[in-house]
């Protein structure tokens, strides 16, 4: 019995290990493609490794394709927007879970309902509220309506059934306000919650694609992944800037994980507790 938990526990090591290296291969290719001239990348046979060792693509997306300002871009959009999501989130989640008030059920299945409905649908609706406002061709006309998101709400209220009653009933006791409540016990005991909503927000902002296309029409104000579509030439499509650009990409939400990665998996896992 002992012999085969051990060899069970191999080959689950072994599985994982095999695993791991087949999900690398591509990254470890983009890696090498970046540092690989043109003619290098569509010569064949194909080389694993630069036989010429270059940094061409890297200078092209700096120097032509304004790589500094779309990260800049970027990074003012996920930032912003994320921090509002995970307060709006947060707060949406305490009142809906913790909250008596008529509705509230009825608010509940809403939510449920409304993570099931496809980005695409709401397209249209978006652009002509976007349009309204004069926030074409923003900024905020990315991060606005994207602020509020079913999914980080249904997660924050399945996370608040799991906060003990008699904490906010202690609370009243000692004449704590609504405000009180949530800032000095409710947010204090959602950091797991927050990292997980901070990962998704973040991460979501950041490799938008579509609803930036639709807003942003300058190139100035380009973000990550508009900035990425223009690498690609009408005749000519430049790999090592495209993997040079793809690796730069994959670097913010990268380091973001590696940092809320204990907060994260706590998280997801009292999150996941009373569905």
């Amino acid at each position: 019995m002992l012999y085969r938990k051990k060899f069970q526990s191999f080959l689950f090591k072994v599985i994982t290990i095999l695993m791991a290296v087949i999900f690398m291969i591509p990254i470890f290719y983009a890696i090498s493609s970046s540092f690989k001239t043109n003619s290098e990348i569509y010569s064949y046979p194909p080389t694993i490794l630069p036989k010429v060792f270059s940094v061409q693509g890297y200078q092209y997306i700096f120097q032509s394709l304004n790589f500094v300002r779309v990260l800049y871009n970027t990074l003012f959009v996920s930032i912003i927007a994320t921090v509002i999501t995970v307060i709006i989130s947060i707060m949406a989640g305490y009142a809906i879970a913790k909250g008596n008030f008529k509705g509230k059920k009825l608010i509940s299945n809403l939510m449920i309902m409304m993570v099931f409905v496809s980005i695409g649908v709401t397209l249209v609706p978006v652009f002509i509220i976007v349009k309204e406002m004069n926030l074409l061709n923003n900024l905020w006309g990315i991060i606005i309506p994207t602020v509020f998101t079913p999914t980080g709400t249904f997660i924050a209220i399945q996370y608040m059934k799991g906060i003990p009653d008699e904490f906010i009933e202690s609370a009243k006791i000692d004449g704590a306000t609504e405000w009180q409540i949530f800032s000095r016990i409710i947010f204090p005991l959602s950091f797991p919650l927050a990292a997980v909503l901070t990962i998704f927000s973040f991460t979501w902002r950041w490799g938008d694609f579509v609803l930036p296309l639709i807003v942003i029409s300058s190139s100035n104000l380009y973000t990550m992944q508009l900035g990425l579509a223009t690498t690609q030439g009408q005749y000519l499509i430049s790999w090592n800037a495209i993997m040079a650009y793809s690796l730069l990409s994959i670097a913010a939400p990268l380091i973001l994980f590696l940092i809320f990665q204990k907060l994260f998996m706590r998280g997801i896992t009292a999150g996941g507790l009373k569905f």
